[in-house]
């Protein structure tokens, strides 16, 4: 493999390429698989009542020098007319092939193929499939190469998944979607920022820009320069989120422990495609029927009848009186609106697994939502989202952000809003100025416990 990249190398630097040109080259050949035919055979097949299933064997990427094969629960209903749409549904790290989720989705009019990732591991010794396994050091490495990567086969069992669906009579090959939680959010982005046939996408937890906020930090910060290098340059998700094509739901909870929220924000702010952004208020690392509600009711609607989510917009928010904050929010449904709720905790961009989010009722008039927030709660600042719920499942929130009190001289102090959390301990520099409007492009530097303070011409107050 390193001989393969001090090829692609010589060959840019050859024909007068750059090296961004050389990365993009050498990131698209370490990920590329042949997707035109995968041999696969059925070794089981039954009915449970009205489904169809058969347990299954596809090859896959070979790892040092050895064929692999994946195993999968492939389920359908059989009562069907014309072809189904189809669902991939890719584990966590730990995880195994679900049969009784793929069953209880196919009874919804799906075509599911549930897979065992590569290998076994750590709390997977029932995995049928081989290959690596599934550990931390086998899914952080970049040593000897990066494709001894845990991530570039399993990305390959999933996109070798896709053509397996793809080969099936019982499914549309152009109505196929994906689900992944955790590890497996980690590789739906992976593979729909590479596999042009996936239709809709879901991620649960996984996120890119791993190493800046996440449980695995202590293995990042342990890496040498060359190793975090070249997790960066060839294997962190943030390499694909410009290349997301199918409509993708970014889905998790505030207090998710594997991948910290202002990761999870960062990477959805960089997907161009059509996207959804959906938080569960105080929420872990579980996939529970808040978070499965929404993921299925998005496959629904991207593979089935249509339809989009809940869409919110934050208007400029206002003080009324001493003592209170108020954020208009307008909401639009096709599905008719469930709910709208505020939801808020007292602390800044830190401790992001602890933290406690209170829900607030607006106050609704001519068709705008009123959320108040009492101003004595801002010592500095409180953090709070948004989350509009229709009457069939679909979920949407506004990332979370920061509601400031900013001292801009001794005894006056203004209020900011600022943009999306993207990183852990810290704000953007930028923060526009609720009301404020001369000083909203000046920066704001954190300088106590209690309050921000204005930089403003070099004098600090």
């Amino acid at each position: 493999m390193k001989k393969y990249f001090w090829g692609i190398l010589l060959s840019v630097l050859l024909f007068g390429g750059s090296a961004q040109a050389f990365q993009s080259e050498a990131l698209k050949q370490l990920w590329d698989i042949p997707t035109g035919e995968v041999k696969a055979q059925t070794v089981k097949a039954y009915k449970r009542g009205t489904i169809k299933v058969e347990e299954v064997y596809y090859q896959s990427r070979p790892f040092k020098g050895k064929p692999v094969k994946i195993f999968g629960y492939y389920c359908y209903p059989t009562a069907r007319k014309g072809k189904l749409p189809a669902i991939l549904l890719s584990h966590g790290g730990g995880g195994t092939a679900s049969r009784p989720r793929a069953l209880a989705w196919a009874k919804r009019g799906y075509a599911v193929l549930a897979i065992d990732l590569p290998g076994k591991g750590e709390n997977r010794r029932a995995s049928r499939s081989t290959g690596p396994d599934m550990t931390v050091p086998i899914l952080l490495r970049t040593k000897p190469e990066p494709s001894f990567n845990y991530l570039i086969h399993a990305v390959a069992a999933a996109r070798n998944g896709i053509t397996y669906l793809t080969q099936r009579a019982e499914a549309d090959r152009n109505r196929i979607g994906m689900i992944g939680l955790s590890w497996g959010g980690v590789l739906t982005i992976l593979t729909n920022g590479q596999d042009e046939r996936l239709k809709a996408a879901v991620n649960v937890f996984g996120a890119g820009y791993i190493p800046e906020g996440c449980t695995w930090e202590d293995w990042f910060t342990a890496m040498s320069t060359q190793e975090r290098s070249d997790w960066d340059n060839y294997i962190d998700p943030k390499n694909f989120l410009a290349t997301q094509h199918a409509p993708i739901l970014f889905i998790s909870g505030t207090n998710d422990h594997c991948y910290y929220l202002p990761t999870f924000q960062k990477s959805y702010g960089e997907v161009n495609c059509e996207k959804n952004y959906a938080l569960i208020p105080n929420g872990k690392h579980k996939f529970l029927s808040s978070l499965q509600t929404p993921s299925l009711a998005w496959l629904d609607r991207k593979l089935k009848y249509g339809g989009s989510f809940p869409s919110i917009k934050i208007l400029p928010p206002f003080q009324k009186g001493e003592d209170r904050i108020i954020i208009p929010v307008k909401v639009s449904a096709g599905k008719g609106l469930k709910s709208v709720l505020m939801y808020y905790n007292t602390g800044g961009p830190q401790q992001w697994t602890q933290k406690k989010w209170q829900e607030v009722k607006p106050h609704t008039e001519n068709g705008i939502y009123y959320f108040g927030i009492p101003a004595q709660r801002l010592k500095p600042e409180v953090l709070f989202f948004v989350n509009a719920k229709d009457k069939q499942g679909g979920l949407t929130s506004t990332p979370a952000r920061a509601l400031l009190a900013i001292k801009v001289a001794p005894g006056k102090r203004v209020y900011a809003l600022t943009a999306p959390i993207s990183q852990t301990y810290r704000h953007e520099n930028i923060i526009p100025i609720v009301g404020t409007e001369e000083v909203a492009a000046h920066l704001f530097l954190a300088k106590n416990a209690q309050s921000y303070k204005l930089i403003q011409k070099g004098v600090s107050y």
